[in-house]
């Protein structure tokens, strides 16, 4: 059975639907988009194929943590429509969860004196 977070989503969060999440909560986007900043801001740590990033997508629409949205751009722009998406409220309630259960742990690794502080 799957562990639970206060916003029912999947806890921990796995990295990857950890970064997706965050970046859909910047502003809502589509998927080459999402995996040119994934890459951006992993440093390239974290680099998914269209196939990985749609099936990763379609975890966190299941979840209810993101959702489909419509292509803001609309359909004067040209070519086909862009599938577009966005966090929802449960997802936010996921990330914020998420930053507790990561300031818990930072905060135990400061106790131990394994985190250098910034100047």
């Amino acid at each position: 059975m799957t562990k639970r977070n206060e916003a029912g989503a999947p806890a921990p969060l796995k990295p990857v639907h950890h970064l997706i999440l965050l970046l859909l909560a910047e502003a809502p986007t589509y998927g080459v988009d999402l995996m040119e900043r994934l890459d951006s801001r992993s440093s390239g740590a974290i680099r998914l194929n269209a196939g990985s990033l749609y099936r990763t997508i379609a975890k966190l629409v299941e979840d209810g943590l993101a959702e489909p949205l419509e292509d803001p751009s609309g359909p004067d722009v040209g070519g086909p429509p862009r599938k577009v998406y966005g966090v929802t409220a449960r997802g936010l309630g996921a990330l914020r969860a998420e930053a507790q259960r990561q300031a818990g742990l930072l905060e135990a690794a400061r106790a131990l004196d394994l985190v250098e502080e910034r100047p």
